[in-house]
């Protein structure tokens, strides 16, 4: 196989991962991209064989015993999450997901979705959810892409995410004249991800300054659902 896969918590890994996401978020080798919810979380460092085992992608993920645990959770520093904490679901949150700028195998993030997906059914979850980011704040692109979302992929009213930011941007009112399909193309593949499986996303994105993205709570309900 071309990629190989570490998975964890260990120090090792978790050096790897903000190292690697320091040169992807920041274009910077000096110093970590790190917070505090590293220590707590699996970190996934996926390795190309073909390239002397260079890392190329690396993603985070936390599993919570029960919904109210979510509030203490990375998306929930953005928005607010209380109206989901009496559903009865197993949650996992996915985050901090990047790839090497320079990997163009299409099989890279096809790797990346199968292991992830493993995890999840290996783990028994059934709600998964977290912050997926477009790259650069002030894109004009990103406006036409969250406007080409169709209202069944915005999150349904029992799950309705509650504005908590100060930074965002209404996706219903937003308007677009590109064409849906075209900007749909646009859209990060891990929103692709979620989508394709019956994801939705909140109603509005967040403007993150200091990482220059902008992003949706983006959720998957597995419940009841036997394969992803």
């Amino acid at each position: 196989m071309r990629y190989r896969i570490e998975f964890g918590q260990s120090d090792a890994n978790r050096i790897k991962a903000q190292k690697f996401r320091q040169l992807m978020f920041r274009e910077s080798e000096v110093g970590l991209d790190e917070d505090k919810f590293d220590k707590i979380s699996d970190h996934c460092l996926i390795f190309d064989r073909k390239r002397d085992d260079k890392l190329v992608l690396v993603f985070r993920s936390r599993s919570f015993s029960s919904m109210k645990d979510i509030l203490c959770s990375y998306s929930s520093q953005y928005y607010d999450l209380t109206k989901l904490t009496s559903l009865p679901f197993n949650p996992m949150e996915i985050g901090r997901l990047c790839v090497d700028k320079r990997a163009n195998d299409p099989f890279l993030l096809l790797t990346a979705f199968k292991y992830l997906s493993s995890l999840i059914l290996n783990g028994n979850r059934d709600f998964i959810f977290g912050c997926t980011s477009f790259s650069g704040a002030d894109n004009p692109r990103h406006i036409a892409s969250l406007s080409s979302l169709e209202k069944n992929q915005l999150a349904e009213p029992k799950l309705s995410i509650i504005k908590k930011s100060n930074t965002i941007l209404d996706i219903r009112k937003l308007v677009s004249p590109n064409k849906k399909k075209t900007a749909k193309k646009l859209l990060p593949p891990l929103l692709k991800f979620y989508l394709k499986l019956g994801g939705r996303v909140s109603d509005h994105a967040v403007i993150d300054r200091d990482l220059d993205t902008l992003h949706v709570f983006t959720y998957l309900d597995l419940h009841g659902k036997k394969n992803i």
